[in-house]
């Protein structure tokens, strides 16, 4: 008998009870039954490969980055606590985005963003600003 390799002893066992992550694109929400959604790998959101539902309460789901994230100027947005937030031009006039709360908190530019969804993210797209309803409809390719 030769030596066991190291690694050979499977991770699992069939019985165990194991919770399994998976971070995809959302490529499919089915129209007559909106709690079916289908999912992509985030490096090819071309198409479904695994499919499920929001009303299964063995799986859970979270919200990473809006579809229409970062904001532009006129748009209302929802914090993961349901507090708007209001996108505008920065006050130095210049082309930068600020994301400002309703309690008074203001992040500016990227990474002010980038800051502002890591503290109360993620947002939800509430009301489109006229820029936004202005741009050509195109999905837009981002990273996950």
């Amino acid at each position: 008998m030769g030596a066991r390799q190291p690694g050979s002893e499977p991770l699992y066992r069939l019985g165990d009870v194991i919770e399994v992550v998976r971070r995809g694109v959302i490529v499919e929400v089915d129209p007559d039954d909106p709690a079916r959604f289908g999912i992509a790998s985030p490096d090819r959101p071309s198409g479904a490969d695994a499919y499920f539902r929001t009303d299964d309460d063995r799986v859970r789901h979270t919200l990473v980055t809006a579809f229409e994230w970062p904001p532009l100027p006129g748009d209302t947005w929802t914090d993961a606590t349901g507090k708007d937030w209001f996108a505008h031009s920065t006050e130095d006039g210049g082309h930068g985005i600020a994301l400002t709360s309703e309690f008074g908190a203001c992040f500016e530019d990227e990474d002010g963003l980038k800051t502002a969804d890591q503290m109360y993210g993620p947002f939800r797209l509430k009301t489109s600003g006229k820029r936004r309803r202005e741009q050509p409809k195109q999905r837009r390719e981002r990273p996950c």
